[in-house]
């Protein structure tokens, strides 16, 4: 029983990021990645963001779908891109100059 288990949490991937932002500090709630889901009009931009893991900070949660509204995804004859679920990266780094 146990081997099966083990099995099959090797077998999961981790949900891929969709986009990395740099901040100068994390919140001290913060504990991972937020998962967001997106689902995109026919011209590949994202019409709706969904909250399906929290980073553990809902101040982060918040700007990983406002960011994740300026991504444009390539559109296949006029055909939406599928939604789909990413993480939404933040990494603490020095400002832009």
């Amino acid at each position: 029983m146990i081997f099966a288990t083990l099995l099959a949490l090797a077998g999961q991937t981790a949900v891929p990021p969709i986009m990395t932002i740099t901040v100068q500090k994390l919140p001290a709630t913060y504990t991972k990645a937020p998962i967001v889901h997106l689902d995109f009009t026919s011209k590949g931009t994202v019409s709706t963001c969904t909250l399906e893991q929290s980073s553990g900070s809902p101040g982060i949660d918040k700007v990983a779908c406002q960011q994740v509204q300026s991504l444009t995804l390539p559109v296949e004859k006029g055909k939406a891109p599928e939604s789909r679920s990413a993480a939404v990266e933040f990494v603490t780094g020095a400002p832009a100059k």
